[in-house]
């Protein structure tokens, strides 16, 4: 595995304030266990955070920045990230559920072993992005643009890829079934699949696929 996706170590870290910020910094910071409902953290910058099973509901993260940032066993429940920047991210064991991260850009980021479902993705960048058994379910996923995205084991079912070009990207383990593409599923060209995903793909086109003998 690249030494960018492999887990960070945070020195110095001290606990982290239980309130919420805007437009603050919060840098060398853990925190374990926290409980946030309708936090504001807006134009924040987090550098250099570790956190371990804390729980985010209706929070609003608008245009925040993250950077080297350790996120384990958390959820995110209908939160804003839109706009957002995050660079050296490691969520492992993670829930994003009903989250907004239009115009996100992610660089250098793993997601492992994690949920993001019914987020909003739409318009985003992904830079050398790790999504290794991780479910982006159910989710809009359109006009992203993507730079050495790895899915490893990876599930997009009923997921909205409109625009979303995946050229270059291996997606021979990664579940696609119910996805949205273009008529001519040009968001595949260049892509690496399966004979069994290319059958299924071509069913959609209303084309009826016999075994040979």
């Amino acid at each position: 595995m690249p030494k960018l996706w492999q887990k960070p170590v945070f020195p110095l870290l001290q606990p982290m304030a239980t309130e919420a910020v805007e437009e603050g910094e919060i840098a060398n910071a853990s925190g374990q266990g926290l409980v946030f409902d309708g936090g504001t953290f807006d134009r924040t910058d987090f550098d250099t955070v570790h956190l371990s099973g804390c729980k985010f509901k209706n929070c609003s993260f608008y245009k925040t920045s993250w950077n080297k940032a350790l996120i384990e066993q958390c959820s995110f429940v209908n939160c804003n990230f839109e706009g957002c920047y995050w660079q050296g991210i490691y969520a492992k064991d993670c829930k994003f559920v009903g989250c907004t991260l239009t115009g996100a850009v992610l660089k250098d980021t793993a997601f492992i072993n994690s949920l993001l479902q019914y987020v909003n993705l739409n318009g985003g960048l992904l830079r050398s992005v790790l999504l290794e058994k991780t479910r982006l379910v159910d989710s809009e996923f359109s006009e992203c643009r993507l730079q050495n995205l790895q899915p490893v084991e990876a599930d997009f079912s009923g997921t909205n890829c409109f625009k979303t070009y995946f050229s270059g990207v291996d997606l021979t383990d990664t579940e696609i079934g119910g996805v949205t593409l273009s008529s001519d599923f040009s968001e595949l060209r260049g892509a690496v699949i399966t004979a069994r995903q290319a059958g299924g793909l071509v069913r959609l086109l209303g084309i009826k696929v016999l075994d040979s003998y």
